[in-house]
């Protein structure tokens, strides 16, 4: 790991912003340095407003660091956090991938865990036919049953639709 704290410029600032290879931003704006504060998106990313001519612009961080040290001779798109921890910026924990890449590392990292759980709850309930009265033990057995999309019931039954047929039990 690298323990020393390299800082260069990020791309087309003109010298008055400049990110570290720990993950952290410095501003010289009004020629006085100062490290700036991130905030957290509802995604978990850490990001950063930078003025870019007089306009502000958000940065994920993981990007601007990614973009300054690391090379991308594969022209990948995306940046990676190798443990899983969005907010761990530091340069070895970053590495360029491409979409497939990053999907499959969220899968093998349980990143989809409480997704999945919920899709898999709510394709295993049991639910009851209002127009028969008959009980299945999931809404996509009864649409397999009465021979209609499980896609259409299922918005239904999420919404609580006046069209609803099913409700879960």
């Amino acid at each position: 790991m690298n323990t020393q704290e390299i800082w260069k410029p990020v791309a087309e600032c003109n010298g008055e912003y400049y990110v570290s290879s720990w993950g952290r931003v410095k501003s010289y704006k009004c020629g006085n340095e100062r490290i700036m504060k991130p905030y957290t998106t509802a995604m978990g990313y850490l990001r950063i407003g930078i003025l870019v001519n007089d306009k502000q612009k958000m940065h994920k961080i993981h990007r601007l660091v990614a973009t300054a040290f690391i090379e991308n001779i594969d022209n990948k798109p995306e940046v990676n956090h190798k443990d899983a921890n969005k907010t761990n910026n530091h340069i070895d924990n970053l590495e360029w991938v491409t979409r497939k890449e990053n999907i499959q590392h969220g899968w093998d990292n349980g990143l989809f865990e409480t997704t999945r759980l919920a899709l898999l709850e709510s394709l295993s309930k049991p639910v009851v036919d209002i127009e028969t009265g008959k009980k299945y033990d999931s809404l996509t057995r009864a649409c397999i049953d009465i021979n209609e999309p499980y896609s259409r019931h299922k918005s239904r039954i999420f919404r609580k639709s006046q069209n609803q047929r099913f409700f879960y039990l």
